[in-house]
């Protein structure tokens, strides 16, 4: 019984989402961010890259837990873009192997536990599929973070990886203005 209470306690301060499920990865061709189904931490499905809102989206990719450190230091530079036009969308993607429908609820939930922001539940959306297959697609690999700028068709315009610094963040700001 402490146990059911205890679990109550936990979800119940921030509301449960649902599992998700677990998506394939279909190419939209080289140099295209894949066709892949994930659950932002509001609890809505999302189609990536088709939900992108932006006519340019920031989007990062990361792939274990103690990667959100490196995140981290893109959020406050990708949300100054975003505020600084109506036409830039960001987004965080993490992106998760594959498991059952109680682990992916579990995982979902303790995310959204963690981030107390709507804005940020939002634009967080869990992927749980085949890495090696997304690896592969993306040349891509779970030891780093990506960071890329896409049009709203998911075709990359620009990428890097690792924690921001001033030169990708010029970089980044470059590949903004010579798409817009």
């Amino acid at each position: 019984m402490k146990t059911i209470l205890a679990a109550m306690t936990i979800f119940g301060l921030t509301a449960c989402i649902g599992s998700g499920e677990n998506s394939t990865v279909e190419t939209n061709g080289y140099d295209v961010i894949p066709h892949m189904i994930g659950k932002d931490l509001l609890g809505e499905d999302r189609a990536i890259p088709d939900s992108f809102e932006g006519q340019l989206n920031i989007v990062i990719f990361a792939f274990e837990r103690k990667q959100q450190a490196n995140v981290d230091t893109w959020i406050p530079h990708a949300e100054a873009f975003e505020e600084e036009s109506d036409l830039i969308q960001f987004y965080e993607i993490p992106l998760i192997y594959e498991m059952n429908a109680f682990m992916r609820g579990w995982v979902n939930n303790g995310m959204r536990s963690g981030i107390p922001s709507e804005k940020a539940r939002e634009r967080t959306i869990t992927v749980y599929t085949n890495r090696n297959k997304f690896f592969n697609l993306m040349n891509m690999d779970k030891d780093n973070i990506y960071i890329l700028l896409a049009n709203a068709d998911g075709e990359i315009l620009w990428s890097t990886s690792g924690d921001a610094t001033p030169e990708k963040i010029q970089l980044l700001q470059e590949a903004i203005a010579d798409n817009l």
